[in-house]
Formats: C-alpha cells, structure tokens, sequence
C-alpha cells in the first residue's frame, strides 16, 4: 500500500474520532496493520507521578493486563514516562540510548512479552501529556524502524487536532447540560488559577470583558475581592455564581468533579470551569457588531481575532479553522459592514470597540 494514501487514512479516521471511541479504537487498528505491530494503546500520563498513568483505548491488551498496569505496572514503564516528557517526536525503545534513557526497564512487563515498542506523546496542559503506543514481540530492522517513526511522526498534527476537538466536544456537551444550554465562553483552571485548557476562540471573548486578566498561562481577575472569592471557593471545592463588579459579564464557577461522562483523559478532573456569560444589557463588541450589523456569532468573534490578529493565516492557526473557513468569515463580515479593504474594516472595528 502506498505510503502517502497509509498516512491519509490515518488521518481521515482521526478526523472523524472525536466523540466517537469506535473511531479511535478503528484508528488504534489500522496503525497495528500498518506498522506490523501487535498491540497499541492510548495513555493519560502524568508527567509528575507515573503512578497516574492510566489506559484511554487499547487494541489487543487484555483487561487484566490494563488493570495490573494502572496499579502498579506503569510506575515503572520508563518508557512511556520519557516520551511524555518529550513531546511531538516519536520514539522507538530500542534507539533510547542515544537520547539519554539509561534506566533499563527489567522490571516492567509489557502486555504478552511485545518487548519491542515505538511510542510519542502529545501535551494535554502543562501536567498531563497523552500517549500513543505500539507494541510488537520481535525486533525490528532498521527499514522497520523508520518507517514506523516516520508514519508515526507525520499523524502527529492529525493527532493533537483530535485531541482538542474531543476535549471541546466533550466539555462543552458537560457544560451545556450543567447550565441549562446557555453560556458565551468558559475556561479551565487549577486550583493557582494556572489555566489547564482554553479554546483560543473563547480566550478572544474573555480577553475583551472588562474583569479578566489573562496573561500567558496564568488567569485573574482586574479586581482583588473578586479573584479572592473565587480562590476561596475553589479551596472549598464549591459550585457557585459569583458577584461581580464587572459591567459586562456573570461569572460561574464549576468544579470539573460535579460533571459527568468525562473521559479521564481530559487530564482536568482536578480542575474548575469558570463560565462567562455576558450581560446583554451591555454594549460590548460582540453584542454591537451581531446587533447592529448584523454578525453571526462565528462572524462577530472572527471580526474580533480580525481586530487582535490581522492575519487570516494566523487566525487560522490559533482558532483551529481552515483559511478559507476564515477568508469567508472575513468577507461576509466587509459586506455586511459595508467596507472595501481590511485596513476600513479595522478601522471600523477599532472605533466600534471604542464607544
């Protein structure tokens, strides 16, 4: 089989598995049959204490197997621990010497004597990486090797996309049930306000409300009383609405332990939710650009990355959309504004936000 139409199929089922774990477990099956190998699996590690390392999907890998790793089996699994620490590459076990992996894993026993494992990782947040896994029980040549760390090396894009698409399908479904279908963006957070997960569409809304303070990986909130409030109802693992000084939103706060059907892999069972709902009685941006020309909600947001980031490649980039999903955002966006050039329409923009 062509080696190109092998990586397309790869990625078509990768494409089309977020929310279904068939799917996965389809792609978990094509990958044995194309790299000749005998078992696979994907992992949630913690990249601070093994021991939480736990199964997502798995092909061939009996229950009892699963079960003897997750309690004991993958404190020692070096191997899965090194990849999740170097993340985007792919490995194969036997190479790890010349990558400064001098621990032997004598004690660890791989599912049915598959001594032979190729593996990469892919970060979930900064605590949590997920792990892709191929075993095999005999060794491989050298031709062997690079074909499985090169077919493994180019599904890595596929791969994370897939990830982050499950990961928001399946928060968001949770959060739209918790409040009643209704909410404008939300973010995840631990317990020192380091934010585990954000949708860079959602972080554009959040970014323009008068309370939050986003900078880098670390949220807060512009006033001192309000942010305090929510530290002292995460110490308390609470579920609440919180005042707000703020003119422009409510703010919610969920523990991400009261929500149901989260796969563990989502790696923020510790974390909280803080959902923003706008005030509609405000004037904000998005409210003015949707009210008085007009805007979907999808075109009122992209105008808004438009103002940010001027760059239809980059918005792309940061919002997981095709270019020319936002070129067409773009252009509705010049037509129902009644501009001509992308230097009126941010002009426009910029003294709409102004008012």
């Amino acid at each position: 089989m062509d080696q190109i139409a092998d990586n397309e199929g790869l990625r078509l089922l990768l494409a089309n598995a977020p929310g279904q774990p068939l799917v996965w477990e389809q792609f978990l099956t094509e990958l044995l049959y194309l790299l000749n190998c005998d078992s696979s699996a994907l992992l949630a590690t913690d990249l601070t204490d093994s021991g939480n390392t736990h199964f997502l999907f798995s092909k061939h890998i009996q229950q009892e197997y699963r079960v003897s790793y997750e309690n004991k089996l993958n404190r020692l699994d070096s191997f899965t621990h090194f990849i999740s620490k170097h993340p985007y590459r792919a490995f194969y076990n036997g190479k790890l010497a010349s990558f400064g992996l001098k621990t032997p894993e004598s004690d660890f026993i791989p599912p049915d004597n598959q001594h032979y494992r190729f593996g990469l990782s892919i970060p979930c947040n900064h605590k949590h990486a997920l792990s892709l896994l191929v075993n095999r029980k005999t060794a491989c040549n050298q031709d062997q090797q690079q074909q499985a760390i090169h077919t493994l090396q180019r599904i890595i894009p596929s791969l994370e996309n897939a990830i982050h698409a499950e990961q928001r399908q399946k928060i968001d479904k949770q959060l739209r049930h918790q409040l009643d279908g209704h909410f404008d963006a939300y973010i995840i957070i631990d317990r020192k306000l380091n934010i585990l997960f954000s949708d860079p569409v959602l972080v554009s809304i959040i970014s323009q409300m008068d309370c939050v303070r986003i900078n880098g990986n670390r949220f807060g909130m512009k006033h001192p009383e309000v942010e305090r409030q929510i530290l002292a109802l995460i110490e308390n693992n609470c579920s609440a609405d919180i005042p707000n000084h703020c003119n422009s939103c409510n703010i919610i706060l969920i523990p991400i332990s009261s929500l149901n059907n989260l796969y563990q892999w989502e790696c923020f069972k510790d974390g909280y939710i803080l959902a923003f709902v706008y005030d509609n009685g405000k004037n904000l941006i998005i409210d003015r650009l949707i009210d008085i020309y007009h805007l979907s909600p999808c075109e009122a947001i992209c105008a808004l990355d438009f103002m940010h980031i001027p760059s239809i490649p980059d918005i792309a980039a940061n919002t997981f959309r095709s270019q020319e999903t936002v070129r067409n955002h773009i252009k509705h966006i010049m037509q129902k504004m009644e501009v001509h050039s992308q230097a009126e329409l941010m002009k426009k923009l910029i003294t709409l936000a102004s008012l």
